[in-house]
């Protein structure tokens, strides 16, 4: 029962330990998400998220050609054909006769035509006998003279507006379907009149509210709207009914036709035959362009010949952008083409705190900082996937600020906790090259000292001198440690002044450490009579790493030190250092008797080091009984196994029998 509880206090401090821990590195990271969010929410990262939603639509796969529509657009070439601009309404009424004659089933007039108000204008027949004509307006600006009202003998639901909203950083992303005026009257767009003269024909209804904001539907259909802070958009102006354009991807998303072909009588009359035709200007001097980058290409951009992966940056003509709104709802309708739709705000925000708080978890995990950022990296990629196969589903999903928090919040947890456990580290190594620099020196002096109190009569002068010897010892290790620390782990400490550079090879460092320890003034070492010089050289090729040069530098002098203090009688102290095709093995071997006590025999801290050091060597460390008496402390671990070690061990073998047999 008592080992269980202290089991559990065990794990309790453990757990403890460690939510400490992870409050220090998790925090740091909380914060970068939560400041991520903020700055979202206060619209800072706008632009960011247009830019990558104008990419994601442009990448998206090609679409078919919407063949419901076709634009008759009026370009340079047809205004010189004419010979003049404005087009004259002759030439307009001609047009519209020669189309109407292959019976669309509805025509969008994108052009202003305000002052046809006599019976004998050449256009006033067109607007009445064709039923099927739908005329354009500007009519939502506060100041009236701004405004172009439509022919007059056009009835309001045969003519719509054509308003386009601008965001903030110049280009065309939203549709405006349905808005009041500043008088208080109820408007529709060019685009919503032609879908619902086109879907009419075929049986679907049109319904909406008195309110411009209430929903709009055909059929069972409803369209989306745009709302202050749909997508990446935060405290937009969302009056009337706004739709995100969800652009048709295809370089060539609908047919065009020129003035001159249809003067010319040179078109398909399929491609007009129960079609919706939008007539606009398709001229550059004309100035009736808008800039987007969410399009995969448009007629400004073919007439120049630029590529499509190069036009990041375009202009549309206004009748393109009506196309695009009016193949949107109408695709909706009939063929469930999805609409642009985003999430609600909570789970727009849990989505980027989840991906966050992955991060985070990564920057735990992972240390290593190559890793670490190749598994941000791959991360990111997906969530560049999830994102783009989710706009191709109609949803827009916050990448930016995803990405943001993701990259963010994983690598300041990961430099957070990389240097809280150096800090760690660190003072873990200080308190351990503290504890060998007092283990190794004047601990093993103080032992020596306590020895010969317990055991004879010590005259003062002599102990006098032990003990200015231990306080020397004592009194150096401060500088000691602070030369090692700057030393960066390169040196090490044996005793008094000695700093010994592990830059030095294996075998002179060994024989060094052999040589100053035998010096020491230590009761065993004053009976051997036979030193045999020990032969290092065996370990010559032996690849260790810096702290492992270090533990068996201090394996060697904690082994010496021990027959130094514990063995009584001991006249033959041997240090073999062997090495076989398949291990090295270092012993320290001598043939007096251990006068050890029952709590050294446990175990102390020279052989918790000896543990410790055969584990990093993967290797074994044993202490046993040498016939017909002594100890021997032995120390084994394996060569490395790499293909070019095997072989010069192998060419060296053979070398030494050549010679032998020579």
């Amino acid at each position: 029962m008592k080992l269980a509880l202290l089991t559990k206090s065990n794990f309790s401090k453990k757990a403890y330990k460690q939510l400490k821990l992870w409050q220090e590195v998790v925090l740091p990271g909380l914060s970068v998400v939560g400041l991520i969010m903020l700055v979202r929410s206060t619209g800072l990262l706008q632009s960011q998220e247009w830019l990558a939603f104008d990419q994601l639509l442009r990448l998206r796969p090609n679409e078919d050609v919407d063949s419901r529509l076709v634009i008759v657009g009026i370009d340079e070439e047809d205004i010189n054909y004419v010979g003049r601009f404005p087009i004259p309404d002759r030439e307009i009424a001609q047009m519209l006769s020669i189309l109407n004659s292959y019976k669309p089933r509805v025509i969008g007039f994108d052009l202003f035509r305000d002052k046809s108000n006599s019976a004998d204008a050449e256009l006033a027949p067109v607007w009445k006998e064709n039923p099927n004509l739908i005329g354009v307006e500007v009519a939502l600006n506060q100041k009236q003279s701004f405004n172009v009202k439509p022919p007059p003998e056009l009835p309001p639901e045969r003519v719509g507006f054509a308003d386009l909203i601008i965001d903030p950083d110049g280009k065309l992303r939203r549709s405006l379907i349905a808005s009041k005026t500043y008088s208080g009257e109820l408007k529709y767009s060019l685009p919503l009149r032609l879908a619902q003269f086109y879907l009419r024909e075929q049986g679907i209804k049109f319904a909406h509210g008195s309110r411009s904001y209430d929903p709009i539907k055909f059929g069972s259909s409803e369209l989306v709207r745009f709302l202050p802070n749909s997508g990446g958009y935060v405290g937009t102006d969302a009056n009337g009914f706004q739709m995100l354009l969800n652009f048709r991807s295809h370089p060539q998303p609908f047919r065009t036709i020129s003035l001159r072909d249809v003067l010319n009588k040179k078109i398909d009359p399929s491609w007009i035959c129960d079609r919706i035709v939008i007539i606009g200007m398709t001229a550059p001097s004309i100035k009736d362009n808008f800039i987007t980058s969410a399009a995969k290409n448009t007629l400004y951009t073919t007439a120049l010949g630029v590529e499509e992966s190069a036009n990041q940056y375009q202009w549309i003509y206004g009748v393109e952008v009506h196309a695009h709104a009016t193949s949107q709802i109408i695709s909706h309708v009939l063929d469930r083409r999805p609409l642009l739709k985003v999430w609600s705000e909570i789970w727009e925000y849990l989505w980027i705190l989840a991906w966050g708080l992955f991060g985070i978890i990564l920057g735990l995990i992972l240390q290593s900082p190559a890793k670490t950022l190749l598994a941000l990296g791959v991360i990111s990629i997906e969530i560049v996937g999830i994102c783009f196969i989710g706009l191709v589903l109609g949803w827009w999903i916050p990448l930016v600020p995803t990405l943001l928090a993701l990259t963010s919040a994983g690598l300041t947890t990961f430099f957070f906790d990389r240097d809280l456990r150096a800090l760690l580290e660190q003072r873990s190594l200080t308190l351990k090259r503290s504890f060998e620099a007092i283990h190794n020196g004047p601990l093993q002096s103080l032992a020596v000292i306590l020895r010969n109190l317990g055991e004879e009569e010590i005259e003062a002068e002599k102990l006098r001198s032990q003990l200015e010897q231990l306080n020397r010892e004592l009194r150096i290790i401060p500088e000691y440690l602070s030369q090692e620390m700057l030393s960066r782990n390169h040196s090490i400490y044996l005793e008094g002044n000695e700093v010994l550079d592990l830059q030095t090879p294996i075998a002179e460092m060994l024989y060094y450490v052999y040589d100053i320890t035998l010096k020491r003034n230590f009761q065993g070492f004053a009976s051997i009579l036979s030193f045999i010089p020990p032969n290092f050289e065996p370990l010559e090729d032996c690849q260790l790493s810096p702290n492992q040069k270090r533990g068996l530098y201090l394996f060697l002098q904690e082994a010496l030190c021990n027959v130094g203090k514990h063995s009584q009688g001991a006249t033959r102290l041997d240090v073999i250092c062997t090495q076989s095709s398949k291990e090295y093995c270092l012993q320290i071997i001598d043939n007096g008797f251990a006068n050890i006590s029952k709590n050294s025999q446990r175990g102390g801290h020279g052989t918790e080091q000896a543990q410790d050091l055969a584990r990093q060597l993967r290797g074994k460390f044993r202490r046993f009984s040498h016939s017909p008496q002594g100890t021997v402390c032995e120390l084994t671990w394996p060569i490395a196994s790499t293909w070019w070690q095997r072989c010069l061990y192998l060419g060296n073998w053979k070398f030494l029998l050549c010679r032998k047999q020579g």
